[in-house]
């Protein structure tokens, strides 16, 4: 395994893990972490993961960590910094992109996922082979349930000054202040949008690569419709597929979606 950087326009220090493909590379692949974690679920560091079961198959994986999560630096070194959903769509993913091998496929999980969309469907990144998008979706107060839920951790970050996600003990990364009010903002005004007002789900349009998208059976966070929201807002995208029985992270551990993934973006690189 590699250790690589990336550097933000803004000054911020971004950490890729690059898993190396066995044999000859057949296609190189970007993975895009999820909310209130990291990307040390893809499994860059252990054979068994994730990550080694792409390279495996053939692909030259690179697992980023964005901002503020994993070993990527705050915005303010030595302190837990400020960050909004935008900073990652114009600084992080353009940076992490620019990193890694031009053209590689983007597989963007949940939050990752979102980010890859908005970055691409607004222009800050060249087009990749392929856009695969694990389980995204955005809450946008379709239901009580949803809306109470995005109050509470509203609350929680305006009390702490940030998502105490780590003292909690719901996840390894905690989530800055800006980041948790602008997300629970789409909650609370049913539109996803950037902080100067534009529309990134209207934007979704501009999609033009070849797309797929995942969707786990016994996910509550994203369901199949909520992932089918975005995807049938991008032309491209091939039907969605539905991983019966998985949950939002267990998908990762399963040997069939590797192979589904894997072939996909060799496919991808093999007709191009």
């Amino acid at each position: 395994m590699d250790e690589l950087e990336a550097r933000t326009a803004d000054g911020v220090t971004l950490r890729i893990d690059r898993v190396r493909a066995q044999g000859d590379a057949r296609g190189a692949v970007v993975c895009l972490h999820a909310m209130m974690t990291d990307g040390r679920y893809f499994g860059a560091r252990r054979p068994d993961g994730f990550a080694a079961g792409l390279a495996a198959r053939g692909l030259d994986v690179y697992v980023a960590d964005f901002r503020g999560h994993g070993r990527s630096t705050p915005p303010r070194a030595g302190k837990d910094g400020d960050w909004s959903f935008d900073d990652l769509v114009e600084l992080d993913v353009p940076a992490i992109v620019a990193a890694v091998p031009p053209g590689a496929a983007l597989l963007g999980h949940s939050l990752g996922g979102l980010a890859a969309c908005a970055a691409l469907a607004t222009g800050r990144i060249p087009p990749p082979r392929l856009l695969a998008l694990a389980t995204t979706s955005v809450w946008l107060g379709e239901t009580a349930a949803r809306r109470a839920i995005m109050a509470a951790y509203r609350g929680a970050a305006q009390l702490a000054g940030k998502a105490p996600i780590r003292a909690l003990g719901i996840g390894p990364a905690d989530e800055s202040r800006t980041y948790v009010e602008q997300l629970t903002g789409w909650c609370r005004t049913g539109r996803w949008t950037s902080l100067r007002g534009l529309d990134y789900l209207a934007a979704l349009s501009a999609i033009d690569v070849p797309t797929v998208a995942l969707a786990s059976g016994a996910d509550w966070m994203c369901r199949p419709a909520d992932a089918a929201r975005i995807a049938t807002r991008i032309a491209t995208c091939a039907p969605l597929h539905v991983v019966p029985g998985a949950n939002h992270f267990s998908l990762f551990a399963r040997d069939d979606v590797r192979e589904l993934v894997a072939a996909t973006i060799r496919n991808r690189y093999s007709s191009t």
